[in-house]
């Protein structure tokens, strides 16, 4: 997906500007999965956490802090970039706006200037000076030092998948920085929402009645493996036995029994680990807990189906996962 409509056909002529300055991406970074960037733009900061927090503003930002704001949660992705150009801060939030609408997404909230508050208020909350990103020394420290004029606030939510997007874009007047002096400068957040429950290691029998009914899954972090391999350690003995206690009381309900993987190592070494590990909960339900081995099917997906980028040791650990789904 190319970030990059009509009206900015002219502005990409002004690719020289950016041989002044920042020339290849922070080391490490990359784009948010389906959102891609606008033409000729250069990451020079980027961060991918696990299950993360991020407070976004709904309304005009003071130097108190916004009059009203939410908080989202789920894994996170932020990347910075510097536009190359011309291009205002009006005419990046316009084309990421566009964008997202053909994804599905709807508006939240949207500001302009003085509807945003001062520049330095609105910057200072949502950059404040995170040390975890992959950057590009001080200059990337430096970003909204001295945003004045233009600068806008884009908001937009994915009800289908939950996602939500913060784009904030300001041009930049901080002269000690030539890389990004007089530049438009973009700050982009994605967050997955997922909800919290992903990460708890121990889910009640109760719980999981009501996931599989609601959502038709269960993602339990509490089954777990010695390195490398399929056999089950003993940590893993209060997740099997909440297992055993919700299928022994709905004695009609069938579900498969799903082993996922991170993406580290070999496509089929991961594959064939998934499904080991998922034949060995079935084998502990059906051996231990004498569970009938008609309500049970082991499957393994390997890396197929992430739930987090496989970037950082948090990601990772949300894609290690075993996965009850109604059959």
């Amino acid at each position: 997906m190319r970030l990059f409509s009509t009206f900015a056909l002219l502005a990409c002529l002004a690719m020289p500007a950016i041989a002044q300055g920042i020339v290849s991406d922070a080391p490490g970074s990359s784009d948010p999965v389906d959102l891609k960037r606008i033409e000729g733009a250069v990451i020079f900061g980027y961060d991918q956490s696990g299950y993360d927090e991020l407070s976004v503003p709904t309304s005009k930002v003071t130097f108190d802090g916004p009059e009203t704001a939410t908080t989202i949660e789920g894994p996170r992705t932020r990347v910075m970039y510097v536009v190359p150009g011309d291009r205002s801060p009006l005419e990046v939030i316009r084309n990421y706006q566009a964008e997202l609408a053909e994804m599905g997404y709807q508006d939240l909230f949207e500001c302009g200037n003085d509807d945003c508050g001062p520049a330095s208020a609105m910057s200072q909350y949502l950059y404040p000076r995170d040390a975890r990103l992959q950057t590009l020394g001080r200059v990337t420290g430096s970003a909204f030092s001295l945003p004045r004029g233009d600068h806008r606030y884009l908001l937009a939510n994915n009800p289908q998948t939950g996602q939500t997007v913060s784009v904030y874009a300001a041009f930049e007047t901080f002269d000690h920085f030539p890389e990004l002096f007089e530049k438009t400068l973009v700050l982009l957040d994605v967050i997955e929402g997922a909800p919290l429950t992903r990460r708890m290691e121990f889910v009640s029998a109760e719980e999981m009645a009501l996931s599989l009914g609601a959502d038709g899954r269960v993602s339990l972090y509490g089954v777990h493996f010695a390195h490398d391999s399929d056999a089950l350690t003993d940590e893993s003995n209060p997740t099997l036995e909440e297992i055993a206690k919700f299928l022994s009381a709905a004695p009609n309900t069938q579900v498969f029994v799903v082993g996922h993987t991170d993406m580290t190592g070999g496509y089929d070494y991961n594959i064939d680990l998934s499904r080991r590990r998922a034949a060995a909960v079935v084998q502990a339900l059906t051996g231990r807990f004498d569970i009938p081995a008609a309500q049970l099917e082991p499957a393994g997906v390997g890396p197929l189906a992430p739930v987090a980028e496989n970037l950082t040791e948090d990601g990772r650990a949300l894609n290690r996962r075993v996965e009850l789904v109604r059959r």
